[in-house]
């Protein structure tokens, strides 16, 4: 695969990267010359010799470079005048026939006598020199302050009249830059929602393409609005393939997070290793920069490949996008890393921004689903621990019964019958109306009447009956005062209500018991974890319940929302 790609890179290329020439201005007879005279030589110096604009090098030494310009009519450019376009990492002099006309910083024959000049120049030609036909441009340069030797350190030389209203730079930049602004919100979002859940790594994938792709498109843009001492421009485009791989590895990461997630490191590393093999075989930082992006795009269409065959969700998408992304380094090599990259990448951050936030939207839905299968099990579990105290007391009273004075024992079976059928009927439900719980209690103090030979009753006072609770709330209340409390006399429940704005407070007073130490009331324990489980089933965090001695007893009080329905 990396020798396929470089293969197609390195054709395609030299066609990328041709360069039109301005209108009415034709540069010929390119030459390199020894730079050893302080004035521009012969073009019949026996020291010059043709050479393309790509394989001039000027780096530790001292060299002239000279071009014919062909004007064809110097007065077609109106009152603006003609400037020499220069972009290099070296120091360079300008000379246009015969003449010196300027300088980006101060060429030498040493380090010691150069001055490191821009990377990027422009320098006018007095009008009083441009001259209809052949114009001799020259340039002496030096290059003694690059860090690290480079392959191409002479970028361009062209001369044209000079815009003054030039918006080339904004025509340029501007479509990239426009993307700055989406690239910094899902940098920021995602890397918000890392930070709020640190499992969610593939937040943090996504925020880090973002981060590198706004930090390249930055680096990028800045020489078109900065001057950038040739020295600096070897580490600024350093920096720039690094982000690009940064962003490239973190995509990888994302997709092979997403699609092939038991091999999501082996498809990083695999990214990782091909991208820095390539970089030795590859000309310019230009090339080690796609290249930097190419070939982990290409690990990423794998792994999506794979969540294709898989059937994953969103694979689709992402491959498509990918193919895209890749394609259009291909197609548009010149233009990609300024340009066409931003756009790409903002489109790709596009497609896995909605993959991601669909990912969390499912995910939140599984969590929500857990924790409400979570609730009802464990509503389900303490109803299981509760029921098997209250039956086993009760078939023991019942025992007793049937064998002391058996028709009151068939009372009893009766009762409890009852019981148990109302609870079959409303156990399921989320809510019942107040009428059947306080059925449901008046039924279970028969049984508990029948059970410890005392008269026990619930009197209500202002209840409304169509009002919702819980099923089995003031049931396991009324059964948890018999569990912490002894009644010699019997014993009466009251259950008062009140209204609170759009609640209603039950409150269930328990009678004082009557056995020294007693506790009446819930108490706590599985009880009290049942009614307020169920209440917040029901309810959410809007009810409450409370309760605490009295002097009247233990009174239990439950803050009910009312329930709004739905219109049918």
């Amino acid at each position: 695969m990396l020798r396929l790609a470089l293969l197609v890179f390195l054709v395609l290329a030299p066609v990328a990267t041709a360069q039109a020439v301005p209108a009415g201005i034709r540069h010929r007879d390119l030459l390199v010359c020894d730079g050893a005279s302080a004035t521009p030589p012969a073009s019949s110096d026996p020291s010059c010799h043709p050479e393309r604009i790509d394989k001039v090098d000027p780096q530790n030494q001292e060299i002239w470079l000279l071009s014919t310009v062909g004007i064809e009519d110097p007065e077609a450019s109106g009152s603006a005048p003609f400037a020499v376009y220069s972009g290099a990492l070296a120091s360079r002099e300008l000379w246009w026939n015969g003449e010196r006309i300027g300088n980006v910083g101060r060429p030498g024959a040493s380090r010691a006598e150069e001055t490191p000049g821009d990377l990027d120049g422009v320098t006018v030609v007095p009008s009083r020199l441009v001259r209809q036909g052949d114009n001799q441009l020259a340039l002496r340069l030096s290059s003694f302050y690059n860090p690290v030797h480079v392959r191409t350190p002479v970028h361009y030389v062209y001369a044209q009249p000079v815009d003054p209203q030039d918006r080339e730079l904004l025509h340029y930049y501007g479509p990239a830059l426009a993307t700055t602004g989406a690239l910094l919100a899902a940098a920021l979002y995602f890397g918000l929602a890392f930070l709020s859940d640190r499992r969610d790594w593939n937040s943090l994938c996504i925020a880090l393409m973002a981060a590198c792709a706004v930090g390249q498109l930055w680096l990028e843009s800045l020489r078109g609005f900065v001057g950038i001492p040739y020295p600096m421009q070897v580490w600024r485009l350093s920096v720039i393939a690094l982000l690009a791989l940064g962003f490239a590895l973190s995509m990888t990461a994302y997709v092979a997070r997403r699609f092939a997630p038991s091999r999501w490191r082996a498809h990083v590393a695999a990214s990782a290793v091909l991208a820095i093999a390539a970089a030795p075989f590859v000309p310019g930082f230009d090339g080690i920069t796609l290249f930097a992006l190419l070939l982990p795009a290409m690990v990423s269409i794998a792994a999506a490949v794979q969540g294709l065959v898989a059937g994953k969700t969103g694979a689709i998408a992402a491959l498509l996008a990918l193919l895209v992304f890749t394609g259009l380094i291909f197609l548009e090599q010149t233009l990609f890393l300024d340009r066409i990259f931003y756009l790409a990448v903002t489109a790709l951050a596009l497609v896995l921004f909605i993959d991601q936030a669909l990912a969390l939207r499912r995910a939140r839905a599984a969590a929500a689903d857990a924790s409400r299968r979570a609730a009802l099990l464990e509503l389900e579990l303490l109803r299981r621990r509760i029921a098997p105290h209250f039956l086993m007391n009760t078939l023991n009273a019942l025992a007793e019964w049937v064998e002391s004075d058996p028709k009151t024992g068939v009372k009893m079976i009766e009762a409890l019958a009852g019981e148990f059928r109302l609870l079959s009927q409303i156990a399921d439900r989320t809510v019942i109306p107040l009428g059947d719980e306080i059925a449901l209690c008046r039924r279970h103090l028969e049984v508990m009447s029948y059970r410890v030979d005392r008269a026990f009753t619930l009197r209500t006072d202002s209840v409304d009956e169509t009002a919702e609770i819980p099923p089995g709330v003031l049931h396991t209340l009324i059964e948890n005062a018999f569990t912490h409390g002894r009644f010699q006399d019997g014993a009466e429940f009251v259950l008062t209500q009140m209204q609170e704005g759009d609640a209603i407070r039950l409150s269930l007073l328990a009678p004082p018991a009557e056995t020294a130490g007693a506790r009446n009331g819930l108490g706590g324990g599985e009880g009290l974890s049942y009614v307020r489980a169920r209440l917040e089933q029901a309810f959410g965090a809007a009810a409450a319940y409370t309760g605490g001695p009295t002097p009247d007893g233990w009174l239990n009080e439950l803050l009910l929302p009312r329930m709004r329905r739905q219109p049918a």
